[in-house]
Parts: C-alpha cells; sequence; structure tokens
C-alpha cells in the first residue's frame, strides 16, 4: 500500500497494552485511565477535533479510516 501520510491507520492509539496515569494518543483518539492504586479513579477518552477536521480533508481519509477502525478491532479481540 502507498500512501503519501505518516499518519495513515493511525487515527486510534494502541488498546492492546493499557497504560495507566499517562495519556495515550492516536492522531485523532485517545484515552486517559487514573489508576493510582486498586481501582480506577478516572477515564477520559479525548478526541482531537483538529486533527479529525484534517482528517476529513485528506484525500486518503476512507482508507485510512477503515485501517484504523479495522486495527482497533483486532487489537481489541486479541485483548479480550
Amino acid at each position: 500500500m502507498k500512501t503519501q501520510a505518516e499518519c495513515y491507520g493511525k487515527m486510534f492509539p494502541d488498546v492492546i497494552h493499557m497504560v495507566h496515569n499517562e495519556p495515550v494518543r492516536g492522531k485523532v483518539f485517545g484515552y486517559r485511565v487514573d489508576q493510582p492504586g486498586i481501582g480506577v479513579t478516572h477515564r477520559a477518552a479525548p478526541v482531537n477535533r483538529e486533527e479529525w477536521q484534517h482528517c476529513l480533508e485528506c484525500p486518503e481519509f476512507a482508507g485510512c479510516y477503515r485501517l484504523s477502525i479495522g486495527t482497533v478491532l483486532i487489537e481489541l479481540a486479541v485483548k479480550s
């Protein structure tokens, strides 16, 4: 697959390797899980709307979005 964009297929962060107490980011979507001890105290799933707008304007958006979603789905399947 030949593409110009370095970020192709990377809209979402890695969901297999869960990281706690620090933000984890893809190009557009991310998460943060605060777990200072046994229990989770805070969860957030921020969206970078400026980057989303850039993605929408990209000519490779359709394929990039499908690859990004496919990657997250397979990571979730493997993690489960």
